[in-house]
């Protein structure tokens, strides 16, 4: 009996260490891992969430670039990582889901991957070149049937591309895509008259419009405060929405407590008035959705994206 007295003893010892550290959380720094290289808008939306997320959690937080394979290096070491808290991760969504679709990788999303809230939402647009024969939609169909296959569209990553497709599909042209390695070159692309069409981020609006092209429309589910002239597709009868939004995650199987602490903590901060001025500032469209709005996106898009990229497959 003393035996197993000690032994119950010292179990319960043992267990008290791991319920005080849950309780406790978070206790120690916590590191947050952007898939992309500095200075990119993942990167801004890591920084300046994770300046506000350490002042609401108490402890320092540590944010380390893994770019690499358009971001897959850096979600595969999210998704590998140990679910207590102390890794989480900020990406664009849909980069994951693309990323997972299109390629074999380490991770899946769905199973791997907890998203507990979204910060912003920067939507597609098509935009035309300097001195295009078309200024609206529908002289750029009637431009496209006289000439089809004639009316290039550049892009310059996974997302570019869907958009480009679905947005073709939808229209009912022929539009023949084009990749290009990065913004940089398709921007020059575009500003210097080589293609017809642009499908980037609305964030490429100004040097664009500045360069004498123009923005056809933009992607997204209700029209831009910053681009307020700007119509929507939706507006014009194509329903198709496609925007990156900057997302936290976690490690699946997070502790009920912690997990709760971590959305309440990101909940709060929320409606800071100097976190969304800094977001203004970086030209960032804040647009920020708690743990079951973004799950709910996450799914919803994921259909939708799903069977764009089925139906253009050989594109990838």
């Amino acid at each position: 009996m003393k035996f197993l007295t000690t032994l119950m003893g010292g179990a319960a010892a043992m267990l008290l260490p791991l319920a005080a550290t849950a309780q406790d959380y978070p206790a120690q720094p916590i590191t947050i891992i952007v898939p992309y290289s500095a200075g990119g808008g993942g990167d801004t939306v890591a920084r300046l969430v994770s300046d506000r997320l350490a002042q609401e959690l108490g402890v320092q937080m540590n944010v380390v670039n893994r770019p690499g394979a358009g971001g897959e290096i850096g979600i595969a070491e999210m998704a590998a990582a140990d679910a207590d808290g102390y890794t989480l991760g900020v990406f664009g969504y849909p980069d994951n889901f693309v990323i997972e679709s299109t390629r074999e990788v380490a991770f899946n999303s769905e199973e791997d991957l907890d998203f507990l809230a979204q910060f912003d939402s920067t939507p597609m647009g098509v935009f035309a070149r300097p001195g295009a024969a078309f200024t609206n939609l529908d002289e750029l169909r009637a431009h496209a049937d006289e000439n089809p296959g004639a009316v290039i569209v550049g892009d310059s990553g996974s997302l570019g591309l869907l958009n480009a497709l679905a947005f073709g599909d939808k229209l009912g042209a022929m539009l023949t895509p084009v990749r290009y390695a990065g913004g940089g070159e398709l921007m020059n692309a575009i500003m210097g008259g080589h293609i017809d069409l642009a499908s980037t981020s609305s964030m490429s609006h100004d040097p664009i419009v500045d360069a004498g092209g123009a923005p056809l429309a933009f992607a997204s589910a209700e029209r831009m405060e910053m681009f307020p002239d700007v119509p929507t597709l939706r507006e014009l009868g194509i329903d198709q929405v496609m925007e990156v939004g900057r997302v936290m995650v976690a490690p699946s199987g997070l502790p009920d407590d912690v997990r709760a602490r971590l959305t309440e903590a990101l909940d709060a901060m929320s409606t800071d008035e100097d976190l969304i001025a800094r977001f203004e500032t970086a030209a960032l469209p804040y647009a920020y959705l708690g743990s079951d709005e973004v799950n709910a996106k996450v799914t919803e898009t994921n259909a939708a994206l799903a069977e764009v990229i089925e139906a253009n497959s050989e594109q990838f």
